[in-house]
């Protein structure tokens, strides 16, 4: 780590995180946390970059999603009211009007249900 600095900070997807790790690979090897990072980003991220990129916008659009919270929402794609009430943090004043707006919004963009 000698030489590097942190330039800037921003949330990301585990789906953006895996693109980058992804590309990073392509140029030069992994170190073993890039590579943990990257096989359990493999395995938990649940949506392509064009739904990620698709619901991270439409979020902003509603204008009362932090951008912290919207990377949670995109990681853990609620099916219910009920979990989505569980990510804000106090700070957030989200109503349920915002919330189903939300689950409109992963309904519409996010990957669908497998039927068994």
């Amino acid at each position: 780590m000698i030489g590097e600095q942190l330039i800037s900070r921003e949330p990301v997807t585990l789906s953006k995180a895996k693109n980058l790790l992804e590309k990073r690979k392509l140029d030069s090897e992994l170190s073993y946390e890039q590579e943990e990072a990257l096989k359990y980003a493999k395995i938990f991220s649940k949506v392509t970059k064009k739904q990620r990129d698709k619901i991270m916008e439409e979020l902003n659009k509603l204008g009362k999603i932090r951008p912290e919270l919207a990377v949670k929402i995109v990681d853990i794609l609620p099916q219910d009211i009920e979990i989505l009430r569980l990510l804000p943090d106090k700070k957030d004043e989200l109503k349920d009007e915002d919330l189903e707006a939300v689950l409109q919004i992963i309904k519409k963009y996010g990957p669908k249900k497998k039927e068994s």
